[in-house]
């Protein structure tokens, strides 16, 4: 039975899980460090377990610490949403944090919103940030959605998924006025405008290219964004693997084209992700409505 936990004892813990100092955490909460330590240890007193590994540099939640907040934070959106309803406040929305892969949220995303019951009664924070990040977030509960590829690591508990579409990743380079490639996929050597190592499509990219000679391709620009490659294969600077979803009135008013090269076409999974934990309302909402745009395909 947990007993005299003060609310603002919670968002102590908030502030020091954002800040991961205690400095700036009792900065930001206005009080002094020797008052605003002894209300967290008075919290991890409270709960029976120690939420902070104080001996790493920076500060890190312990694994019990992870959960509490995941649960903390939503729970102290739904109170503030709560009380702020009861006061006859109409204007108060819940917040959604979305870690998006880039091409998704510039390109998916927008069109996906239009599937949400009630959308102006909500705030999405969507980011686009590296795929571990957005895992390391969601795990410690900054995040309350993923929006990307497979990612055998959250296919299981403690996480849950739901599977939103299908994609394919085409090689294209630009047309030229009579609607002809730029490129010939016959050629010897063809420039390569590629993701980043780390990135998704850069993985597939490059599992793909690994099977080829090694001079087949030339690289002479690497991004991370998708939308950002297309621009560049649009001004006539190489060739790259763009997913459909980003390039359907391109293919369509003959300014790109698919690239006739053996096994090159690849297909991807799109997945929203989530911890197997109580979100706010409005998160909870969104999952339901995302879990029946799937049961309606």
């Amino acid at each position: 039975m947990l007993n005299n936990i003060e609310t603002k004892w919670l968002y102590d813990f908030l502030a020091l899980e954002e800040h991961r100092s205690f400095t700036l955490a009792a900065e930001t909460r206005n009080i002094s460090q020797s008052s605003f330590s002894r209300r967290i240890r008075a919290l991890e007193e409270a709960v029976g377990f120690d939420m902070f590994d104080r001996g790493a540099q920076p500060l890190q939640l312990t694994e019990q610490g992870k959960i509490f907040h995941a649960h903390i934070r939503n729970t102290l959106d739904d109170l503030e949403y709560q009380i702020h309803k009861l006061h006859g406040g109409s204007h108060y929305k819940n917040k959604i944090t979305i870690a998006a892969a880039h091409s998704l949220s510039v390109f998916v995303m927008p069109e996906l919103l239009n599937a949400v019951p009630d959308v102006q009664e909500k705030i999405f924070y969507v980011e686009s940030i590296d795929v571990d990040d957005a895992v390391l977030n969601l795990k410690e509960g900054r995040s309350d959605f993923i929006f990307s590829f497979y990612n055998e690591e959250l296919m299981s508990e403690p996480f849950r998924h739901t599977h939103i579409m299908d994609s394919t990743l085409y090689p294209v380079c630009a047309c030229d006025a009579s609607g002809k490639p730029r490129f010939d996929a016959r050629a010897a050597m063809l420039p390569l405008l590629n993701y980043t190592d780390t990135s998704y499509m850069g993985r597939q990219v490059n599992r793909y290219l690994s099977t080829l000679s090694s001079e087949r391709f030339t690289v002479s620009f690497v991004s991370s964004m998708s939308d950002l490659l297309k621009r560049m294969v649009k001004q006539g600077h190489g060739i790259a693997w763009l997913p459909d979803y980003a390039i359907r009135d391109e293919l369509a008013h003959k300014e790109l084209t698919v690239l006739k090269l053996d096994n090159a076409v690849m297909k991807m999974q799109v997945y929203l992700y989530r911890l197997d934990a109580r979100l706010n309302v409005a998160s909870e909402s969104f999952w339901r409505a995302m879990t029946a745009l799937r049961s309606a395909q």
